[in-house]
């Protein structure tokens, strides 16, 4: 098979024993790590945080949910009794987490996928096809053309974290990875945080570091980075792995 058509090939992964065991679609197009064995390397961080925040029964957004990765490893967690709502917008991968999610056994948390983009404002936005993985597809300013790392443009429906409450229930925990558009998400979700409060664990780029950091201590958050070991250490800014948590 030629390393392209290797990148495009789907195939199931099955998740630790610890997340159920279940077998989830993954192609190595979203992320070239998901060809190693386990999922160390393309999920460590994702292992901790459904370890560590997810419990029996909760609630979980998956925001950004790319292959569904962690809405999968956190339904296995929540268990039966839980619910996971996934967004992403890719079709291709909202596809794949849609199939994977209709095989899953009755341990786990139900999962649905909405194919949509999180934005500060309900509308149509342009949505970027990266050229060096879909990990990194993005919403992208008005007027953006293709080329560079940018393969392709689309046009996708984008929504406010607080319009995303109004019809999926209300969350334990929220997990946030959408490629630099961190600030615009959390914008739009000034009633999630200021009135449900969940645990967020957010990737923040480094551009964004003091603005999103301000966003969230205003609304009563305390921050920290997830460290390897699992352990959090309190941070005062953003940062690639950051956990926030309501005084």
């Amino acid at each position: 098979m030629r390393f392209r058509e290797l990148l495009d090939f789907e195939y199931g992964k099955r998740l630790p024993a610890e997340f159920g065991g279940a077998k989830i679609r993954v192609t190595a197009r979203a992320d070239r790590r998901v060809l190693r064995p386990g999922w160390n390397g393309a999920a460590r961080d994702l292992q901790m945080v459904a370890r560590n925040l997810v419990r029996p029964g909760m609630t979980v957004w998956d925001i950004g949910a790319n292959l569904g990765i962690f809405s999968f490893m956190a339904a296995g967690c929540a268990g039966a009794r839980g619910r996971v709502h996934a967004l992403e917008a890719d079709p291709k991968y909202a596809d794949l987490i849609a199939r994977t999610a209709a095989g899953l056994g009755a341990s786990y948390a139900p999962v649905d996928v909405l194919c949509a983009a999180i934005d500060a404002r309900d509308g149509i936005r342009s949505f970027g096809i990266s050229a060096r993985g879909h990990a990194r597809n993005r919403l992208v300013a008005e007027g953006t053309l293709a080329g560079g790392d940018l393969a392709a443009l689309r046009s996708v429906v984008a929504l406010r974290g607080d319009a995303l409450l109004e019809n999926w229930r209300a969350p334990d925990v929220v997990k946030i990875d959408v490629e630099g558009a961190e600030i615009v998400a959390l914008e739009g979700a000034s009633r999630l945080l200021s009135e449900i409060r969940p645990v967020l664990y957010i990737e923040i780029a480094d551009t964004n570091a003091q603005a999103a950091a301000e966003i969230l201590h205003a609304h009563g958050y305390d921050l920290f980075r997830l460290e390897g070991d699992g352990s959090e250490s309190p941070i005062g800014t953003g940062c690639f792995y950051t956990i926030a948590r309501p005084r």
